[in-house]
């Protein structure tokens, strides 16, 4: 292991969701603040898409975490490859409805009333669908739709949040009725080079790092070979410190960057 070698506490870039680790940039801020405001005000349907790696699941949980715990009942499926009617099931699964059956009828009855029950307690019902591009049959979004046909007045009674990559939004446009029905689409961008040296700066920072370890040309290389992907910048980092461990490196710099890109491709 590399931490004692860099007089680091954590391993800076492991490729997990952390809110230990986040670096908010202006875009990921604004981002966030969009998506809050609108389940907040429970505007139906809201497709949130970046690029694989991107940090939208990050950016999602942020949010998700903000959000008031005694207003919100939220359902978060993380393994969206299911048919409609395994949808319909974990969705209840996750809003705790305790039903056994896989009957179309009886899930949707169940959530109607669920849904109706959180309302007249003022709470929100919050459906999160993560990796949406997943989804595996057009009839699935379908029935993801239709749930936003239960409303109370003027009100959604449900909120749905769709996370994928940008292939979602042409799953979606294949059926115009739940298009029509998203009140926001949001994207996350890939990291531009003062970004990417910010984000691999406080990663290191906030790992214990108390000395500067990087050159500019390092910095510009890493950019360059993971095109500001975070989860890219994570997995070459990662590498960089473990060969400059090896190498008794005390800096990494162009030369340890491009040895480490030859060693470990991809």
């Amino acid at each position: 292991m590399y931490l004692e070698h860099w007089k680091l506490n954590d391993f800076p870039f492991d490729n997990v969701p952390s809110s230990h680790f986040y670096y908010e940039t202006d875009e990921h801020r604004t981002l966030c603040e969009d998506l809050y405001d609108a389940i907040i005000r429970r505007r139906g349907a809201i497709v949130f898409t970046g690029e694989i790696g991107c940090g939208k699941t990050t950016s999602t949980q942020r949010v998700l975490l903000d959000l008031p715990q005694e207003r919100f009942d939220i359902a978060l499926i993380n393994y969206s490859s299911l048919s409609p009617i395994e949808m319909l099931f974990e969705i209840s699964q996750q809003l705790g409805l305790g039903i056994v059956e896989k009957d179309k009828n009886i899930l949707l009855t169940a959530l109607r009333e669920h849904l109706t029950k959180n309302a007249a307690e003022d709470r929100d019902t919050l459906i999160c669908i993560d990796e949406a591009q997943s989804i595996p049959d057009i009839t699935t979004l379908e029935e993801l739709r239709l749930l936003l046909n239960f409303q109370l007045g003027d009100r959604f009674l449900v909120t749905l949040l769709l996370v994928g990559q940008p292939e979602l939004q042409e799953k979606i446009a294949q059926i115009p009725q739940l298009q029509q029905r998203v009140a926001l689409n949001l994207h996350v961008g890939k990291l531009g080079i003062q970004n990417t040296l910010n984000y691999v700066l406080h990663r290191l920072r906030v790992a214990g790092c108390e000395r500067p370890i990087l050159t500019k040309q390092a910095i510009m290389l890493i950019h360059q070979h993971t095109g500001g992907v975070p989860r890219r910048i994570n997995h070459l980092m990662d590498r960089c410190l473990l060969v400059g461990q090896r190498n008794s490196s005390s800096l990494i710099d162009s030369k340890l960057v491009q040895a480490t890109m030859q060693r470990y491709p991809g």
